[in-house]
């Protein structure tokens, strides 16, 4: 019986951790737009999200963000998983970070594409 409770409590406590992080389920990003992370992004700062827009980027320092409505953008790290996807309909999970000085970022863990790529000419 006591092996019992004391799997109940563990149960217990995973769900409230993941509560606390953030997720609406166990490990899942919380979806929000572009505009929404702008705008309210101390409200957002180490949450698990979910986000589209399209990929865009700068060569000099080599830099990707994700683009949402009106040029709205959030910076995306590391640069090396969201090369091959410039200029793509995409969803980005990961961590979001608010920096000092108002730098926005995402800590990439999973890239979704959500169109087809074009063919290269």
């Amino acid at each position: 019986m006591k092996d019992h409770r004391q799997r109940g409590l563990m149960v217990g406590v995973a769900m409230l951790l993941a509560l606390a992080s953030g997720c609406d389920e166990l490990g899942a990003p919380r979806p929000a737009s572009v505009t929404t992370l702008l705008e309210h992004s101390e409200a957002w700062q180490g949450e698990q999200v979910a986000v589209q827009g399209r990929i865009r980027s700068e060569q000099v320092p080599e830099r990707y963000w994700l683009e949402g409505a009106g040029q709205q953008r959030i910076e995306l790290h590391p640069p090396e998983r969201i090369g091959a996807y410039l200029g793509r309909e995409v969803q980005i999970s990961g961590r979001f970070e608010f920096k000092v000085g108002g730098q926005r970022l995402i800590e990439i863990s999973n890239v979704t594409p959500l169109d087809k790529p074009t063919p290269k000419q």
